[in-house]
């Protein structure tokens, strides 16, 4: 289960390494940010799990990644899938057209296209390719709307990691 901690995380730093889906997460023009801005990102807006405390008051934008085994053949090959999950308060739903110009529609359905970018049909995360299954809308949580990106690994090989 070491790969449950692992990837995710993998995939949280390239996210957090995008200019395009930092932008939209600290609501910057994607031309501005700057390395502060990226670690700025992951600190404060991007997680490894999946929770908005109900008294959260900030219009803002979270991405969290989850993966889950959701099908063993053997004790080395296994089906994997990774949640991929953007939430956005309602009121920073609208972008800026001053400083995300040309882009549109709204805030969390582009972080779903940059994130989908970034990680669709890629195996640079070690566990195989990622291929897109689904992204769905989930019931809100408080203020926030929320998507969810699912990427299927069907043949995850298990390679043992050394402590």
């Amino acid at each position: 289960m070491d790969q449950i901690v692992q990837f995710p995380a993998k995939v949280l730093q390239a996210i957090a390494n995008d200019k395009y889906c930092v932008g939209l997460l600290i609501n910057k023009g994607f031309e501005q940010i700057e390395e502060s801005d990226l670690d700025d990102a992951l600190d404060n807006h991007i997680f490894d799990y999946q929770y908005v405390d109900n008294t959260t008051q900030e219009a803002s934008a979270y991405i969290w990644a989850e993966m889950e085994v959701n099908s063993v053949q053997n004790r080395q090959i296994k089906g994997i899938r990774l949640y991929v999950t953007v939430a956005c308060h309602k009121n920073f739903m609208k972008l800026s057209h001053t400083v995300f110009q040309g882009v549109e529609g709204n805030r969390r359905d582009n972080l779903v296209r940059y994130v989908d970018r970034l990680l669709n049909n890629t195996s640079a995360f070690g566990i195989g390719n990622l291929t897109l299954s689904s992204v769905r809308t989930l019931s809100p949580i408080g203020d926030f709307v929320i998507r969810e990106i699912t990427y299927v690994v069907p043949d995850f090989n298990i390679v043992e990691i050394d402590e």
